[in-house]
């Protein structure tokens, strides 16, 4: 990325240190305090307060790592429950299809019309071929192994040689379909043949993105990368601000991870939650160290904005004002659309969704990013996390292609990806986490092998597992 400042030392924004052993805050800021210092008159949507607050409680380890809690999810989840597949800009085209892998199942996700999707097995029932290894077009669905020929809707159309199957008929040998809907541009499968529908899942997410659709916004970057880690704890180091502070700490002049808020909501089943992070608000651990001024610069170099002048961001409120109109100004030139009327909370603060069990939709402007976690096949050690930039469509409606995803191997750097740049270098601060974290799981001795979590920083963790608890039937 063009304009971030790349250090020395291979960092990519002064390091001002880290919190120091021993410092305590005393009352520290709030989101909403540092909300209602920007003035203003504008409605702020996300200051609408989530209903639960999951009470403390001990999280063991062992399903993290035990062979038995896979069986146990495919179950009771991913046989059970809404899921992304896919992003439909990824089928552009009708008869566009792609296969979407999850443990030891297989799926066939193919666009059957301008706004219309279908779901099957990925699975012949000739010969059992995987009809979809990764992604294809066509008018058809064709088995690679026998030539067997499907349709869009899944129906069996032509067997060669058929006389060789006078017991084969189209009634009992089409592709079985599974539930699909979709929703702000993502496309979701069921496999549950009784699944209530997907707006039920959804909950909250519909009206709070209602004004801000993500249908309407396109991936301007894809990133896959597999980690060493089991999907419930690599999705849970970002479920929380609390490691900004050591993990992040070249950020903390930028990023007031303190003043993290955690909504949780009961409707749509208590499956949503949020956390949200306000932008160019300087870590008070670190605010003694660096002026506000200093902390828009590196802002500035991280959003690649232009920076400030002397007389701009002498003060927080300023600074965060500069930076949201820098924002409104750099988008509307992207995009040709108008910004003007969004609050400065939308244009920088960084507001992250979790609907169960795996989708973290951002909102806003402030980091346009969009999280998937999910097994790496049956093995409870690794996984995979997608990322993908979402940015708004331009005013002329004509969306960009979906860009290559970029793959981060197990054991590589995201960093030495040039084309990743500074998300290169957040991705590898993550990963060094996500990694020990697993193999800390099995070195804890026993009498110490849960996880003990913050009674509001890592409350949305908590809330994870109360419904992970309810679903596999565990009693605990």
């Amino acid at each position: 990325m063009d304009g971030v400042a790349n250090t020395a030392d291979g960092s990519y924004w002064i390091n001002y240190g880290k919190a120091e052993p021993g410092s305590k805050l005393i009352d520290p800021p709030t989101l909403d305090k540092i909300v209602a210092a920007d003035g203003e008159t504008r409605d702020v949507p996300f200051l609408t307060p989530g209903d639960l607050h999951p009470e403390p409680r001990l999280i063991p380890y062992d399903r993290y790592f035990d062979p038995k809690y896979v069986a146990l999810e495919v179950e009771h989840i991913w046989d059970k429950e809404w899921q992304i597949a896919c992003r439909e800009e990824d089928l552009p085209n009708i008869g566009d299809r792609l296969s979407y892998d999850i443990v030891n199942k297989s799926y066939l996700v193919v666009r059957t019309g301008e706004n219309q999707f279908r779901a099957f097995h990925n699975s012949c029932p000739h010969r059992a071929r995987k009809l979809c290894d990764h992604k294809g077009s066509g008018t058809g669905i064709q088995c690679g192994f026998h030539g067997w020929m499907f349709g869009l809707d899944g129906k069996l159309e032509w067997v060669p040689f058929e006389q060789e199957f006078p017991h084969v008929t189209a009634k009992d040998s089409s592709l079985k379909e599974i539930k699909v809907e979709s929703w702000g541009g993502n496309v979701f499968i069921n496999p549950d043949p009784n699944a209530a529908p997907l707006k039920e899942a959804l909950g909250p997410l519909l009206s709070h993105f209602e004004k801000w659709p993500q249908e309407e916004r396109y991936t301007a970057m894809r990133v896959l990368v597999k980690v060493r880690c089991n999907w419930k704890a690599a999705q849970e180091a970002f479920m929380e601000g609390y490691h900004v502070v050591e993990t992040h700490a070249d950020g903390m002049p930028m990023f007031g991870s303190v003043a993290t808020r955690i909504d949780i909501w009961s409707e749509g089943k208590g499956y949503v939650s949020r956390l949200c992070t306000p932008g160019m608000t300087t870590d008070p651990y670190v605010s003694h160290k660096v002026s506000p001024h200093q902390g828009l610069i590196l802002y500035c170099n991280a959003q690649e904005l232009p920076l400030p002048p002397d007389d701009r961001g002498q003060t927080p409120e300023d600074a965060r004002k500069y930076a949201a109109q820098a924002k409104r100004d750099q988008l509307q030139k992207l995009t040709g659309r108008d910004y003007s009327n969004e609050t400065v909370s939308y244009m920088i603060d960084m507001a992250k969704y979790f609907m169960f069990p795996n989708h973290h939709p951002w909102w806003g402007e402030g980091l346009p990013w969009w999280y998937n976690f999910k097994p790496l096949g049956d093995d409870p050690n690794h996984s995979e996390m997608e990322i993908r930039i979402l940015l708004p469509i331009p005013a002329d409606g004509k969306r960009p292609p979906v860009p290559e995803p970029i793959r981060v191997d197990f054991d590589e750097k995201a960093a030495d990806n040039p084309a990743l740049g500074a998300t290169g270098h957040i991705i590898d601060q993550d990963l060094a986490n996500m990694n020990a974290v697993q193999l800390g799981f099995k070195a804890a001795p026993p009498e110490q092998a849960f996880l003990t979590t913050s009674v509001y920083q890592e409350a949305k963790i908590r809330r994870f597992h109360e419904i992970y608890d309810a679903k596999l039937g565990l009693n605990l």
